[in-house]
């Protein structure tokens, strides 16, 4: 028996070594996959590297990783008893089979321009086109979810892969919200955890939208970010095996950072975590910024070449819009709370208005119910309870961020839209009593009710934009000019068979301005104006010029067959065409 114990600790020390080497390979096998990989890494990539494939360094990476994360499992405590995790993989479920027909039958009908601009980066990575980090002209819209709807784009249509990858995220999301609500839930039937999980599976329209790749990658952060606050509420809460939750920590907010710069709400909040842990954390906070360094490998790739743009975002020399030209920091504040924060919490214009009244007398409601377990919050957090603390602090930097240093947009809550994780968790927690319950279930059965209304015109809007699509390939279209809020998704529910520029506006943004070069040198382009009366007036603009053409009235009125190619220039030669 002896003997046996004397060889134990020998066991352990040579399994954490076994451990740390599988840690280091994951580490080393990412960067070289990224510099492998990625186009931006060509100027540091060794001859020898260019010659290997991707597949290889790739399944050294995964299994490394996986060898690590098995055996650092428990240390992170992702779900740490059997209820928990029954009822959150229920809660995921419902998320998941509530957005599946959404997902399947309105996935074009959900998307944006600047979300497709996202979906165009996957078809070129599918295709091998190229593999970049960025949206073009964009260097802090990461291309993540880019990589894993190429992946799906294999085997079922591009724009259900992006939508189905976005619900991939939301449904991580919504297991992070059970998570943390655990913390509070001190109950044995743990019902909390399952409501708080039910609050965001059965989200608002607004959020349920944006689940569904309605924009931008907010979803990533918002899944990536979530994940990230669990693991500073184990890192407050408990002073063991902290590096370990610092580093995964690190490694979870260095791949939201990449997705959007938006991720910094949950970077200052780690880091505030960190900084009022004392001075004994040194090691934590080491590993915390090797794993964001880690996790944003593709992000210091590109900035690498490209003068650190990324960066230029945050220190001031550029903006996410024009914060002068807009309402300052009180009025901002004032928009904030009464026109913003309804819509985050389920209002949505609608007839008749009777509806529309009651739907924001409800929104309303919500907003009440949040500020009133929020004072519960602050209270528990007086008390001592450091997720509370935790997920008021993260409440505040979001907040402090958006009306300091983000500009407003009119009816959007989009730079808000993570405190649905504090709101969910902090509105379970207080209305956890037998009545209160009934105005919890009311406030799911709200936030699936408008977002279930709301599915079919996505679902019809899906099929209009297909049947332009398929209406212009019939008509032996490859190249147009339109506007901003078509040329990306033309682009993409046709897989760049179809190639639009932005120039005939009125908005002429450009991203890829590849398209707009090749669609200058063609030798023949349509146009398709955003409306009717767009249309018209550039009828009357042809007619003056001579040229003749034919007009197909698809979803939109598309003008081909022109006598001879007309740029937009000719027809408004008093306008400006900016690329940006």
């Amino acid at each position: 028996m002896k003997h046996e114990d004397a060889h134990a600790p020998r066991t352990r020390n040579s399994r954490a070594i076994l451990i740390s080497i599988a840690g280091w390979i994951a580490a080393s096998s990412w960067v070289t996959l990224c510099l492998r990989w990625f186009d931006d890494g060509s100027p540091w990539r060794p001859a020898v590297l260019s010659a290997v494939s991707p597949l290889p360094i790739f399944i050294v990476f995964a299994a490394s990783c996986a060898f690590w994360l098995k055996n650092r499992w428990r240390s992170l405590r992702v779900l740490p008893t059997r209820s928990d995790r029954i009822l959150t993989f229920l809660a995921c479920g419902l998320a998941l089979f509530f957005r599946l027909p959404m997902a399947w039958q309105g996935a074009a009908g959900y998307l944006t321009p600047d979300g497709a601009l996202s979906g165009l980066l996957s078809i070129h990575i599918r295709d091998g086109v190229d593999h970049l980090v960025f949206v073009p002209r964009v260097p802090y819209s990461g291309s993540l979810k880019a990589h894993i709807t190429a992946m799906m784009a294999l085997v079922i249509d591009a724009p259900r892969a992006f939508a189905l990858t976005s619900t991939f995220f939301y449904v991580l999301f919504v297991a992070a919200v059970c998570r943390l609500a655990g913390f509070l839930d001190q109950t044995k039937t743990r019902i909390s955890l399952l409501a708080a999980g039910l609050l965001v599976a059965f989200a608002p329209p607004f959020i349920t939208r944006y689940s569904l790749s309605n924009d931008g990658n907010y979803v990533e952060v918002l899944a990536l970010g979530a994940w990230a606050l669990v693991l500073a509420c184990l890192f407050a809460q408990n002073q063991a095996r902290r590096p370990h939750r610092a580093l995964a920590a690190g490694v979870l907010l260095g791949l939201a950072f990449w997705c959007h710069i938006l991720a910094l709400y949950y970077i200052a909040t780690f880091g505030l975590v960190l900084a009022i842990s004392g001075p004994r954390v040194w090691k934590s906070w080491l590993n915390f910024g090797f794993g964001a360094t880690l996790g944003y490998m593709p992000g210091i790739i590109w900035n690498a070449s490209h003068d650190w743009r990324s960066f230029s975002y945050i220190f001031g020399n550029k903006a996410v819009g024009e914060l002068s030209q807009g309402p300052g920091v009180i009025e901002r504040l004032g928009l904030l709370l009464h026109e913003q924060f309804p819509v985050l919490m389920g209002y949505e214009p609608i007839e008749p208005s009777w509806l529309d009244v009651s739907r924001r007398v409800i929104a309303w409601l919500a907003i009440a119910s949040v500020v009133f377990a929020l004072v519960q919050a602050g209270a528990r957090a007086w008390r001592g309870s450091r997720p509370d603390r935790v997920l008021i602090a993260f409440a505040m930097v979001n907040i402090g961020v958006c009306v300091c240093a983000l500009p407003h947009v009119p009816g959007i809550p989009r730079y808000i839209l993570f405190l649905i994780t504090p709101g969910a968790v902090f509105i379970a927690t207080a209305f956890n009593g037998r009545r209160a319950r009934i105005w919890l279930t009311t406030l799911i059965l709200f936030g699936a009710a408008g977002s279930w209304a709301l599915w079919p015109a996505a679902r019809h809007r899906d099929q209009e934009r297909r049947r332009l699509v398929t209406g212009m390939e019939r008509l032996g279209v490859h190249h147009c000019y339109t506007d901003f809020s078509l040329a990306p998704i033309i682009g993409f529910l046709s897989e760049e068979r179809i190639i639009c520029s932005a120039k005939l506006g009125p908005t002429t943004t450009e991203y890829f301005f590849e398209h707009r070069r090749a669609v200058e040198a063609a030798s023949e382009a349509a146009f398709v104006p955003i409306n009717l009366a767009a249309a018209a007036k550039i009828e009357r603009r042809l007619g003056r010029l001579g040229v003749s053409y034919q007009r197909t009235n698809l979803t939109r009125p598309v003008l081909h067959r022109l006598s001879r190619k007309v740029d937009p220039q000719e027809l408004f030669p008093h306008r400006r065409f900016p690329w940006r």
